[in-house]
């Protein structure tokens, strides 16, 4: 079976002839759909090798660097020089067909990031925010949001896909909650989000207190053998809402386990046709791959 990895940051530690080989192994047919945190920052050669395979985004490394030195206000605010910049050049990559969508756009990682520096909780539909989702409205492109399940962010993203009901909204590592119920009201009440199931696997927490805190707070979904039957449930009654990625977000990430387990611990605990969908078949339909 054939999987479409929405959540992979192609960094520089893998060569785009190494991530071709990668994928190629592993039967992924396609990967991408967010940015390279940490360089390279020229991602032409991946786009090149691996052409319609490789999902291509931008966003992620701009609103990196505005936190990085004008913080959450500089997120929010969408009239500084650098969104200038991003603006253009989103729009300039939608109509050159370089790009399918803008992501990750990591907006509020307060609780789920180790590194303090990188923390954050931004608006979700401030202006800064806003103007991102009307150019993927503009270009029928999609966008993927990284944020967790407090209140005042499920409140402001529930705002963001009323009002932009035709752009298809990808919520990374599907908001990092352990409330199915919370997931099951906002897929039934919002045609247009979708959960994408990367960091919700077992392998992805290599050491102890890791594991041991993404066991403490329901972030682990899924392993080698077994899928939580709550969240089974959930997949079975949104068949067509979920997708899977690895999220290779350092070079400590086991590719091969991750995938592994997605296609045992969680695919195979599926139905066949189910499986199908979560697999690829829902990232080329929304993501409209070829």
């Amino acid at each position: 079976m054939v999987i479409a990895d929405v959540h992979r940051h192609v960094q520089h530690w893998i060569t785009p002839g190494g991530l071709l080989a990668e994928m190629d192994e592993l039967k992924i047919g396609w990967a991408g759909a967010v940015s390279a945190p940490y360089g390279p920052w020229d991602i032409q050669p991946y786009m090149q090798l691996l052409g319609k395979r490789y999902i291509a985004t931008t966003g992620q490394m701009t609103l990196t660097d505005i936190h990085r030195y004008k913080g959450v206000r500089g997120i929010e605010d969408a009239q500084t020089h650098d969104y200038k910049a991003l603006v253009e050049e989103a729009n300039r990559l939608f109509e050159a067909g370089a790009i399918k969508g803008l992501g990750e756009l990591i907006l509020n990682n307060e609780n789920t990031n180790p590194n303090p520096s990188f923390r954050r909780k931004v608006r979700i539909d401030s202006p800064g925010i806003t103007q991102l989702l009307d150019i993927a409205k503009r270009w029928n492109g999609f966008v993927q949001i990284h944020a967790e399940d407090d209140a005042s962010s499920v409140s402001e993203l529930a705002k963001l896909a009323s009002y932009y009901s035709t752009v298809p909204i990808i919520l990374s590592h599907c908001l990092f909650t352990a409330n199915t119920g919370l997931i099951d009201e906002l897929l039934k009440k919002y045609s247009n989000l979708f959960c994408e199931m990367s960091a919700r696997n077992e392998s992805l927490y290599g050491n102890y207190f890791a594991k041991q805190k993404a066991e403490k707070f329901g972030w682990i979904v899924f392993d080698d053998q077994s899928l939580k039957p709550e969240w089974k449930s959930l997949i079975e009654k949104h068949p067509t809402r979920f997708m899977v990625g690895t999220d290779n977000f350092n070079a400590s990430v086991d590719t091969r386990k991750v995938v592994r387990q997605i296609r045992q611990g969680l695919l195979r605990n599926l139905p066949l046709e189910v499986a199908q969908l979560l697999a690829s078949g829902n990232a080329v339909r929304v993501m409209r791959l070829e």
